[in-house]
């Protein structure tokens, strides 16, 4: 009939989407997955918190096409109650955090504003370095224009 048809439909946790997502939920993920499996998931209460998220990824030189690795990371300590570093193309060698890939981390912040949170998130991935880092500077433009 020319009509779309569905052939495939995932539902799981987005990389990196759901880093910022997972920043303002308040209730317990595991409790809501258990109950999700017992079929008891409608008496459970989902507590989400008001403050605004955003995630900036910081990619190797290439990406999305082959990128360098085993590069060493300064600056993985600039996370804090409101700014996660959620580690992606990485891995341990002799005891030091380098490069494995292409999107190598996500740099996450939550604060009452969408304006404050990408300030802290922009500053955190700021303070975070390896050989041909970039990352974009425009995440959530749109909305901080409104």
């Amino acid at each position: 009939t020319g009509a779309p048809k569905v052939i495939e439909f995932n539902c799981r946790f987005g990389d990196p989407e759901t880093q910022p997502i997972m920043m303002r939920l308040e209730s317990d993920l595991v409790q809501h997955c258990l109950a999700a499996c017992s079929g008891s998931l409608g008496n459970e209460s989902v507590l989400w918190s008001q403050d605004a998220t955003i995630g900036v990824v910081l990619a190797s030189e290439h990406y999305p096409e082959s990128s360098p690795t085993g590069l060493p990371i300064a600056g993985l300590d600039a996370g804090s109650e409101s700014v996660k570093v959620f580690h992606a193309g990485t891995r341990t060698e002799a005891g030091s955090v380098v490069t494995s890939g292409g999107r190598v981390l996500c740099v996450t912040a939550k604060a009452p504003s969408l304006s404050e949170a990408a300030k802290l998130a922009y500053s955190a991935a700021s303070n975070i370095s390896w050989q041909g880092m970039k990352f974009r500077s425009d995440i959530g433009w749109r909305a901080l224009e409104r």
